[in-house]
Order: C-alpha cells, then sequence, then structure tokens
C-alpha cells in the first residue's frame, strides 16, 4: 500500500474519493457502509450510564469499558473537529447468534470480534493516506471478543494484548448507536431482553464507526 506524505492543508475531492473508497473497503466484508457528517451523532452521557444501570458485567473490568472511556464532554468537543466519518454495520447471520440468550454469550463475541477487525482495517488506511487522527469504535467489549472474558491486561499489568484491534464500543463512548442507524436509514432493533424470543427479531447487526480528520 502506497503511504501518502503528510500535507497541511487536506484537498477535499481527494477526501471524498477516498471516503468512498473506505466504504467499498468495508462493504467487501459482509457490511453496509454509509459516508455520515458528524453533526448527525448524538453523544450524550444517558447512554454511558446504561453500561452502569442496569450494569453490564464488562463495567469497570476492561481499559476500553466505562468507567475507564474518556467522559462524554470531552469526547464530544474531540469529534466535532471530524467532519466525516464511516459508519459500518456487520450483518449479524444467523441473527440467533445476538438475539437467542441460549448461544449469544458464545457466538456473539465472534461477530464483534469481526467488526473490530474491519473497523481497524479502515482506520489503518485512512491513516496511511494521510489522516493520521483517524479514530475507530468498534461493538462490545473487547475483553469478550478479544480475550475471552479473561482478566483485561491493560488492567492487570498495563500491557494490552491486542493493541491494534482492541478499542471502545461506540456507546462506551456516549454515542446513541440505535438512534445513529435509525437516522442513516438501517434497520436496527433492540435485543437483550431474555423474554423477547429470537424468532421476533428480523435482523440483528454489529455497529462500528470510523472517524476521518
Amino acid at each position: 500500500m502506497h503511504i501518502k506524505k503528510i500535507n497541511q492543508c487536506k484537498d477535499q475531492n481527494e477526501l471524498l474519493i477516498n471516503l468512498d473508497k473506505y466504504v467499498k473497503m468495508a462493504e467487501e466484508q459482509r457490511t453496509s457502509a454509509v459516508i455520515i457528517n458528524t453533526n448527525i451523532i448524538d453523544i450524550n452521557e444517558m447512554v454511558k450510564l446504561k453500561c452502569r444501570i442496569p450494569r453490564c458485567f464488562h463495567f469497570q473490568s476492561c481499559a476500553n469499558c466505562p468507567p475507564f472511556t474518556p467522559d462524554v464532554e470531552v469526547f464530544k468537543k474531540a469529534i466535532r473537529k471530524c467532519n466525516y466519518a464511516i459508519l459500518i454495520k456487520y450483518n449479524v447471520e444467523p441473527a440467533e447468534d445476538f438475539a437467542d440468550r441460549k448461544i449469544s454469550l458464545k457466538n456473539a463475541k465472534l461477530h464483534e470480534r469481526q467488526i473490530a477487525k474491519i473497523v481497524a482495517e479502515v482506520e489503518i488506511a485512512a491513516f496511511q493516506d494521510g489522516y493520521y487522527l483517524a479514530m475507530g469504535l468498534s461493538c462490545g467489549s473487547c475483553r469478550s471478543y478479544l480475550c475471552n472474558d479473561e482478566i483485561c491486561q491493560f488492567l492487570d499489568s498495563g500491557r494490552c494484548k491486542f493493541p491494534r484491534v482492541a478499542r471502545p464500543s461506540m456507546e462506551a463512548m456516549g454515542i446513541d448507536v440505535y438512534k445513529l442507524v435509525a437516522t442513516v436509514g438501517w434497520d436496527i432493533y433492540p435485543i437483550g431482553p431474555e423474554k423477547v424470543h429470537h424468532s421476533t427479531i428480523p435482523s440483528a447487526s454489529a455497529v462500528g464507526i470510523v472517524f476521518i480528520a
């Protein structure tokens, strides 16, 4: 891959061409992807608070999960410096891997690992194109899909086993993912409570994002 020289003034036409390239890169891996303007992203503390109430079992046990992620206001201020992002929706097939609670704890992490890898690949491509502040967020807890729910090595020793792929989820940073996905016109369904039978869920997805700056 050709690595671009860093230029102080970025060419907007080249940026749009590259954004389209990143979309195509993601779409090659069973995903839907779209270029979005960051001003449509709702970042708020209620989303991050859902990690605590009701308490997620990854809360405080993973370096990329709350309460270790940056404050919502800090993240919100930083993201406003980016005009564009690539929103990526990985189609989970079969949907039961997310929706059926009997198998989701085992199978969901396979899909979460895949979207994390796609996000990392797009982020690296953008970095090598000269967008050195490109930053990707994924889905779920990296302690689950990368470390198989073992003790977070970063919290234990200060050294992450997967530094290029491990990253916070969008929700862990305060992004209202449901609202964002619905805003761009994609289908998304609330999956979680055991009393909701998986047969009532038409589809499932894992969502990630790469900010381009």
